[in-house]
């Protein structure tokens, strides 16, 4: 498959393939893209396009232009693009009956006189034909004697676009009084609101919109929040672009502009799983917990003990911490034989030692100061304590393993 070429757009600046271009006689692309080069053209309008296909080097042939815009806009006016038509024009251009019999080139810009003036007699005959059932077709469709598709089928695009004409009053194709109110019929939601409302809903939604905006903003924000439980302030901010965004989505609807529907949607989406303000999240949460007397009683009714919400282990952590200090002190006293000798002699030393100070005291008429050998002597004594403590669990421990075997 042979790689197609890029070209580059001189109006809009981009690059694309050879195909969004159109070409020359020589070959050659032209400097602008198709989009960009036929922007400004009116189909119904010459002027508009004239120089374009006098750039283009073509012949310009009114009949023909014509037959191909009036096809087009009968098969679907609303595909007709000033793209699509001159494109039409263009490649018909190239057929070879647009080629002079004897030099086998194609007709050119200035063959244009020649080719009209070759056309004009004819072209002159058929038009007042075209004119005069025309014509007859629109008092027809005036009077109220042919139907509207008649009436279409009769006349060309052209006449209708540049002529337009309505059924008169009564008649068969009387347009259907509009089923829809007017501004003058609405009732203002807004006129209740004060000056301090109007300052209020501006500084929260913003000044671009109309007082009934406003309302409805606060509508479907109110809604929101008595829908899902809505506490910190990020939620809450994106709270407010939902609202905006339902907003402009049905705006985009209401208008029939259903490109931005699908992308506002998008968008509305993407907020509300962000936030978790979903249907399906809302229902989630609410079956997740019992948040009324009157359900837990019915739960309790229905389904008797529930042992998901049972647990005999407090949830908070200076309870749990609580419980760990209480089950290794039990373990120590209960379990570690030692223990209960080690507190005996600690208490014994205690008292050995009280009663040596009160001595000394007495024996020197009152308060003894303690000398650094006083401290080394007590630390000496309590090392040895310790090791002799070891000796003793180590036995215990030993007796425990034999009990055990």
């Amino acid at each position: 498959m042979p790689v197609k070429e890029k070209y580059y757009c001189q109006k809009c600046g981009k690059t694309m393939d050879e195909n969004q271009f159109f070409t020359y006689k020589n070959g050659k692309k032209t400097e602008l893209c198709k989009k960009c080069l036929t922007l400004h053209i009116d189909n119904f309008d010459e002027s508009t396009y004239l120089w374009l296909i006098q750039k283009m080097d073509l012949p310009y042939i009114p009949q023909e232009w014509n037959k191909i815009r009036d096809m087009l806009y009968e098969k679907d006016p609303d595909k007709v693009t000033s793209q699509s038509v001159f494109g039409r024009y263009l490649s018909k251009m190239k057929l070879t009956q647009w080629r002079d019999p004897e030099t086998k080139r194609y007709y050119g810009w200035d063959d244009t006189e020649m080719l009209q003036a070759k056309y004009a007699e004819a072209a002159a005959q058929h038009e007042e034909e075209v004119r005069q059932r025309e014509e007859e077709a629109r008092e027809k469709f005036e009077a109220g004697e042919i139907s509207e598709a008649e009436y279409k089928t009769l006349t060309n695009v052209e006449t209708r676009y540049t002529n337009p004409v309505a059924p008169p009053p009564g008649s068969i194709n009387a347009e259907i009084k509009d089923p829809y109110m007017s501004e003058d019929e609405l009732v203002d939601i807004a006129a209740d609101l004060t000056d301090q409302d109007k300052i209020d809903l501006a500084m929260k939604w913003g000044r671009l919109y109309k007082p009934a905006e406003w309302v409805e903003l606060e509508k479907i924000y109110t809604e929101m929040k008595e829908s899902f439980d809505i506490q910190d302030a990020d939620s809450e901010n994106t709270l407010i672009l939902i609202c905006k965004t339902n907003l402009k989505m049905n705006q985009a609807l209401d208008i029939g502009d259903v490109d931005g529907f699908q992308k506002l949607s998008k968008v509305s989406e993407s907020l509300r799983k962000s936030a978790k303000f979903t249907a399906a999240q809302n229902k989630d949460d609410k079956n997740d917990f019992v948040d009324s007397v009157g359900e837990l009683v019915n739960m309790c009714e229905r389904e008797g003990f529930i042992p998901r919400y049972a647990t005999d282990i407090p949830q908070d952590k200076v309870d749990l911490t609580l419980k760990d200090m209480n089950e290794y002190l039990h373990k120590l006293v209960t379990q570690d034989l030692g223990f209960g000798q080690q507190i005996e002699d600690s208490l014994k030393k205690i008292q050995i030692q009280k009663e040596m100070n009160e001595a000394e005291a007495a024996a020197q008429g009152g308060h003894v100061e303690l000398i650094d050998e006083d401290y080394a002597a007590f630390i000496e004594e309590m090392e040895a304590q310790k090791e002799n403590d070891l000796d003793i669990q180590i036995e215990n421990n030993t007796d425990l393993e034999e009990d055990d075997v």
